[in-house]
């Protein structure tokens, strides 16, 4: 037994950065949606700042959140809806892809 979990610390996982860009992403997110109260959109704008990161949102960003404009066609998006419930059904969890041809 090593001393670092005798005192009950845990190593930092390998993906440490990663995890690290999407809570930051995710935060940033918070800030355009229109959905979050104006505390949670307070609360990750000084997180971010905590972290070093900026908290700028474009404008134009806002804008398209609060009119639901999406980058997807809105067909795509229904089957791509619909291929993850029939993944859902059959209880298969991760995505298989496709080979392209060219």
């Amino acid at each position: 037994m090593t001393l670092a979990s005798a005192l009950g610390l845990r190593r930092s996982p390998r993906n440490h950065r990663s995890h690290a860009a999407n809570r930051n992403a995710g935060l940033k997110s918070a800030l355009t949606n229109p959905n979050s109260t104006h505390a949670g959109r307070a609360q990750a704008k000084h997180e971010l700042h905590m972290r070093g990161q900026s908290a700028h949102v474009p404008l134009m960003a806002k804008v398209k959140r609060a009119l639901g404009m999406h980058q997807t066609p809105r067909h795509q998006r229904k089957v791509n809806n619909a291929r993850a419930r029939a993944r859902r059904q059959a209880g298969t969890t991760r995505k298989t892809h496709r080979r392209r041809h060219y």
